[in-house]
């Protein structure tokens, strides 16, 4: 049985992942900060060590007989953080004789720097893992659905959301993302591509409230929010240099959002050997649709 380090288990992307692992026969092995963390995970089937990415000697312990590293990019905005977590968890992946790191972007991001600091960051995070010498594998998400689970963003009767109102996106759960990230997983013999995961629709925003209305069965608009109102309303909910980053990644979006609607062939040949979930089915779910109703 293959092992597969999974960080963020404990999270949405990462839990999504280790839990569709499980259940294809993989073992799955995480790092959470706390023993409270730890043994929920460990009742869930998942072997769980207590340490940090910052902590180089907690990481070489949980490495050690891992064969795959699923990397889940933090969200964080601070370079030299981020650096020292690359730098640890591609040295102790090394002394593990890791065989493969599959590394989530978090997100959309794009090919060359871009001079918005809150990508170039993440960009500059993968560089190291490509550096490594290990075979590497990057799955680059669209827009994750659960991004609209935060608190104002779908109200009573509106859809407000940084982005046009008449742009298709290939949106996507990350139930679907870690189909994605477990396929990556599973062939190897991608290594050194760059997986584009998208969802099974591409909506424009209008089209998106109209996904909404009908699974909320109450008339639901859709609302351009400025970038300004974005960031005020995400600063009194994860912190103003969070925010800041968030929205200098939509900032970005605005100017690259034709990429969000996928043209590759081999993208769309991956997408056809998964069970992507349709945007208004996922809204109905018993887990995501009290989150609109409150």
């Amino acid at each position: 049985m293959e092992r597969v380090l999974v960080y963020g288990a404990s999270g949405v992307q990462g839990g999504a992942v280790a839990r569709l692992l499980i259940e294809q026969g993989f073992g799955v092995r995480t790092v959470t900060r706390s023993e409270q963390k730890a043994e929920a995970l460990r009742q869930q089937g998942i072997e769980a060590f207590v340490g940090n990415m910052d902590n180089p000697d907690a990481l070489v312990e949980a490495h050690v007989g891992v064969d795959k590293v699923f990397l889940n990019l933090p969200i964080e905005f601070d370079l030299s953080n981020l650096s020292t977590y690359a730098a640890n968890t591609v040295e102790a992946a090394k002394r593990a004789g890791v065989k493969l790191i599959v590394v989530n972007s978090n997100g959309f991001l794009p090919e060359e720097p871009s001079g918005f600091e809150s990508l170039d960051i993440k960009l500059q995070m993968i560089e190291q893992v490509k550096a490594s010498g290990i075979p590497w594998i990057v799955v680059k998400p669209t827009l994750y659905l659960e991004n609209l689970l935060i608190p104002g963003v779908v109200g009573q009767e509106a859809l407000a959301y940084p982005i046009p109102a008449d742009k298709p996106i290939a949106w996507i759960s990350s139930e679907d993302a870690a189909q994605y990230h477990a396929y990556a997983l599973s062939h190897a013999e991608l290594a050194g591509r760059t997986l584009h995961a998208s969802g099974g629709e591409a909506l424009t925003g209008i089209e998106l409230a109209a996904r909404f209305s009908e699974a909320l069965g109450r008339k639901i608009t859709f609302l351009s929010l400025p970038y300004e109102h974005f960031e005020a309303g995400l600063s009194a909910v994860m912190g103003v240099e969070t925010a800041a980053g968030v929205t200098g990644f939509y900032r970005w979006i605005g100017s690259e959002i034709d990429s969000l609607v996928l043209k590759n062939e081999d993208d769309r040949a991956t997408r056809s050997l998964l069970k992507l979930t349709p945007v208004a089915d996922w809204i109905r779910k018993p887990d995501i649709l009290p989150a609109f109703n409150g």
